[in-house]
């Protein structure tokens, strides 16, 4: 008499995180990638998927790779603009965003001298940058560097320049160094010691600069939630504010070199020259440094990624103890098993 043949198993349930797609075989394994993960409305995603990525370097590798996601590298080799990433609904919507996608480089200052230019006070409130009608614009900065001490490695700043969300100067100066100048670095700034004759003193220029950025606000107000003070954008501003001897509100800073999307996938800047051929779709820095021209393109990265679309986290209000982090400290893992992955996703915030 033949055995009876067993009977089908049931594969092994699978736990997949509704954000990057991952699979889990333990819902714990799942809780915890997504308390490491980080998911959020703001990471980049596939316009055809819907995956969540960690920046637009892994999206580009997801759509365009060595290995990308077949039907997702097909839609969007037909609908999918290369600059931005965004996928279009028809060929004709995609050829006409080409047109004010892809940008023309600004004409460089030169290293003749230029006058400084008064600014204009702007008394609108800082609060909510994504409103156009309620923020005081944006101001972007760019310095350049010659060397001093014995070998020359000591950096010491020699040029800054301001303009304001149109593009327009609003303060250029070269500065006088505070030690003797060993290195010029001539091929990278184009400077020589005849630019620095009648060079404004780094004190002089400090006040200037807080007094563009402050806008008439209080150094209170601004710490505090910004008020009518101005966001400062630049690409690694630590270094440009350390060489000017500046402190400035770290909530008021949008630095290019450190917003987590545009950075590498491990976490290291890309440069900015890589970041404007990349997303704006022209060449900078082909010669010599030119901070008009390295301050238009950090500002135009920052205005593409503000116009994006940035919905809010989670639904609703939600309180510090409502996020995934904070039921974990006051939540029974029982509990949290208890939710689905999208329950967890919604639970989910940007560490950025």
């Amino acid at each position: 008499m033949d055995a009876k043949a067993e009977p089908p198993q049931n594969p092994a349930k699978r736990h997949k995180c509704s954000a990057c797609y991952k699979q889990y075989k333990k819902k714990e394994h799942l809780i915890e990638h997504m308390k490491t993960s980080y998911h959020s409305v703001h990471q980049p995603r596939c316009g055809v998927c819907q995956k969540h990525c960690k920046s637009f370097e892994s999206l580009r590798e997801h759509l365009t790779g060595p290995l990308p996601k077949g039907i997702c590298s097909k839609v969007f080799s037909q609908q999918g603009c290369q600059l931005c990433l965004t996928l279009f609904a028809n060929p004709r919507s995609l050829t006409e965003h080409r047109e004010t996608c892809r940008l023309t480089a600004p004409v460089p200052l030169g290293t003749s001298a230029l006058p400084y230019i008064s600014p204009q006070f702007d008394c609108r409130d800082s609060s909510n940058e994504n409103l156009a009608d309620s923020r005081p614009g944006a101001i972007a900065i760019d310095c350049e560097m010659v060397g001093g001490g014995s070998d020359g490695s000591l950096e010491l700043c020699a040029r800054v320049c301001l303009i304001d969300e149109d593009e327009n100067l609003i303060f250029h100066t070269y500065v006088r160094p505070q030690l003797p100048v060993t290195n010029y670095r001539y091929d990278i700034t184009g400077l020589t010691e005849e630019h620095f004759r009648d060079a404004m003193p780094l004190k002089k220029v400090q006040e200037k600069i807080l007094q563009i950025l402050y806008n008439g606000e209080s150094i209170g107000r601004a710490r505090l939630d910004g008020g009518k003070a101005r966001f400062l954008v630049g690409h690694d501003l630590a270094h440009d504010l350390d060489c000017l001897k500046m402190n400035y509100p770290d909530h008021m800073l949008r630095d290019t070199a450190k917003y987590r999307p545009l950075m590498k996938t491990n976490l290291v800047s890309h440069s900015l020259k890589y970041l404007t051929r990349t997303y704006l779709g022209y060449d900078i820095q082909t010669g010599t440094h030119d901070p008009y021209e390295d301050c238009v393109s950090a500002l135009r990265l920052y205005k593409r990624i503000r116009g994006q679309s940035h919905q809010d986290e989670g639904y609703g209000t939600l309180t510090p103890s409502d996020t995934l982090l904070g039921m974990c400290h006051s939540w029974k893992s029982k509990e949290l098993d208890n939710l689905t992955p999208d329950e967890l996703y919604a639970l989910s915030r940007s560490d950025y």
